[in-house]
């Protein structure tokens, strides 16, 4: 399929400069966070009053479970035993004291990373309308991050 012309000069209308928009996404990716943890990650999904905004909260929170806890799980083990094997191989006998030290640092590590990476997809898996409260909060949560990055097309 070819490329339209729209798609090919395609360049995001802002006012702000390179760095103030990095400084504005930051805070935008912040938002968006704070978002998710309170309305989703930190909230019982049976208080939700419809069907949609529970099943939409609960994909949410399975995502997260699976694209940013259990990741960060794997990747901390993996570490761990990189270096446990490093340190065995180096000291010519087997030590398990790194893979206890680094396997917690780089898990809660790669959680923040993992989860600064994803949320934007979960805040637009959120996208369940205006009529319920989720969908409300959310349009209100990008109202302000549009209006402090001062742009229209997140």
């Amino acid at each position: 399929m070819g490329v339209i012309d729209e798609e090919y000069f395609y360049k995001e209308k802002t006012e702000l400069s390179p760095e103030a928009q990095k400084d504005a996404d930051l805070i935008c990716d912040n938002l968006r966070m704070k978002f998710v943890k309170d309305w989703v990650l930190n909230k019982n999904l049976d208080t939700y009053k419809t069907d949609a905004e529970r099943d939409w909260a609960y994909i949410v929170k399975r995502e997260y479970r699976f694209a940013v806890l259990l990741r960060s799980f794997f990747d901390g083990m993996f570490i761990g035993n990189l270096v446990q094997l490093g340190l065995s191989w180096s000291l010519k006998r087997l030590v398990f004291s790194p893979l206890f030290v680094t396997w917690p640092a780089v898990y809660y590590w790669q959680i923040g990373k993992r989860f600064n990476q994803h949320n934007r997809r979960f805040f637009e898996l959120l996208n369940v309308g205006t009529e319920f409260e989720l969908g409300a909060e959310r349009n209100r949560v990008l109202e302000e991050c549009n209006r402090i990055a001062r742009r229209g097309d997140f």
